[in-house]
């Protein structure tokens, strides 16, 4: 006697079970059973009210007196003595510093664009440039006159 396992009605049942598996596991899923009313364990998200932006007032900078230093400390963004510049605007070619002011003066060396220095003497005003003498604060051998058209004044480092 042949017996034969599968058959319609072990097709049929197999997939009633399959259906009332899949309704219960989506009613527990879905979150059908019951549904607490509000304020009963729920808990509601803080919210952070970030305000926009606002206008800055300017405050325009004045010169202080350092006693310590015995000099005035430069106004930001201007070129002055005991100030800090770096070198700009030469399209890479650099800026020659030189012994004297003036373009006739010799020149020792070659600053390239965002080297910094600081002011120690000047200005003088020589062949239509102003001219600061800079010595770089990380070697005193690199120290010269350079026109002020190629210099950016900057805070001190």
């Amino acid at each position: 006697m042949k017996l034969n396992l599968i058959n319609r009605w072990v097709v049929l049942g197999a997939l009633g079970i399959a259906a009332a598996l899949l309704f219960v596991s989506l009613l527990i899923g879905f979150g059908f059973a019951a549904t607490p009313a509000v304020g009963e364990g729920l808990q509601l998200a803080d919210l952070t009210v970030i305000p926009g932006p606002t206008s800055t007032p300017r405050i325009v900078a004045t010169s202080t007196h350092d006693p310590a230093l015995g000099t005035a400390t430069p106004l930001p963004g201007v070129i002055a003595l005991h100030g800090y510049v770096q070198i700009s605007g030469t399209d890479g070619e650099g800026l020659r510093l030189r012994k004297d002011p003036g373009l006739n003066g010799e020149p020792l060396f070659l600053g390239f664009d965002s080297e910094v220095f600081q002011i120690v003497d000047g200005p003088q005003e020589v062949d239509g440039y102003t001219w600061w003498s800079l010595v770089a604060p990380y070697d005193n051998t690199r120290s010269g006159w350079a026109a002020s058209a190629f210099l950016e004044s900057i805070p001190s480092p």
